[in-house]
């Protein structure tokens, strides 16, 4: 196995997770559903990943800003709204936080060592990975044998995504990073929705092996067109387009064969809304969270409304 810098990888995989609602959340809607949800959702289709949440009992508003994980910080010296709004806040929501001293033991989750990929996949699709895992690291897939097909999955997507130009001129930590520790330094409460374990078993073990290396050889066959279009989500969240996001996302999921992924996005948001109520009571918070959480029918600005808050764009 190619374990040799295994905190590393775990934490660039571990960012990778974090990302993935912005590029794969999907649900499975019919076009007259989905036109249905536009013309009923006003809030996604205003251009904003800054919001307002005020009223049902609140003193103070708070705010929710919708993120993407893999650009970094000095990004937000091209919204000084965004800033303001997290400098006057009280306290800080995020996804969940790294503990180090929990990493390793996380990286763990990343392998299996009872099976081997050789047995998942076909000879074709084998010597298939085989070349592009060669050709993107150098290395041949049989180091890497008893790694989760998620984890190169993963591996290759960042890979892509690191190499896009636009990207690369933001400098600084990660956005979600920025926050917990400029956060931490002020003395200020930080909040997380959820723990890294429950974060890495979403990931590796939320599918089957087999289902695992079907979405890994999907990626690599579809490899182009899967960067055309995450191209395009980027663009779309510089845009603050959330609709757009919304709807794309869904196009990329259905191209690497992610099925339904209603558990990465609906069913967390929906648990997350059992927690931000109280927080939010709390102190004036900022909530920063992967901006795929925000639009949809179960989307986090949905679910503050229905639950009796007012949200409100400010960008």
């Amino acid at each position: 196995m190619l374990l040799t810098k295994k905190y590393s990888l775990a934490c660039l995989l571990w960012l990778a997770f974090l990302f993935v609602p912005s590029i794969s959340q999907a649900q499975k809607v019919k076009s007259k559903q989905a036109k249905a949800t536009t013309k009923a959702q006003p809030t996604a289709s205003a251009k904003s990943l800054l919001w307002e949440i005020s009223g049902n009992g609140l003193k103070q508003p708070s705010y929710l800003y919708g993120t993407y994980h893999l650009l970094n910080s000095s990004y937000l010296n091209t919204t000084p709204e965004v800033m303001e709004r997290f400098m006057e806040s009280h306290g800080l929501v995020v996804e969940t936080e790294i503990d180090s001293a929990k990493m390793m033991q996380l990286g763990a989750k990343m392998v299996m060592p009872d099976n081997k990929l050789s047995n998942l996949l076909s000879k074709e699709d084998y010597a298939l990975v085989n070349e592009e895992i060669k050709a993107q690291f150098g290395f041949e897939l049989s180091m890497a044998d008893q790694m989760k097909p998620m984890t190169l999955m993963l591996m290759l997507s960042m890979k892509d995504y690191q190499g896009m130009e636009v990207l690369k001129k933001y400098t600084g930590q990660p956005l979600d990073m920025y926050f917990t520790s400029h956060t931490k330094k002020s003395n200020k409460k930080v909040s997380t929705l959820e723990t890294m374990e429950q974060q890495f078993d979403l990931l590796y073990n939320h599918y089957s092996l087999d289902k695992q290396a079907e979405q890994l050889v999907a990626y690599i066959k579809n490899k182009d067109v899967a960067m055309q279009i995450s191209n395009k989500l980027v663009q779309l969240y510089f845009d603050k387009d959330l609709e757009g996001i919304w709807a794309l996302s869904q196009e990329y999921n259905e191209l690497t064969g992610g099925g339904d992924m209603s558990y990465m996005t609906d069913d967390r948001n929906k648990d997350w809304m059992t927690k931000l109520p109280a927080i939010m009571k709390e102190q004036s918070t900022f909530i920063a969270v992967g901006a795929a959480h925000l639009p949809g029918e179960n989307g986090l600005l949905k679910l503050l409304q229905r639950a009796g808050y007012t949200v409100k764009p400010l960008q």
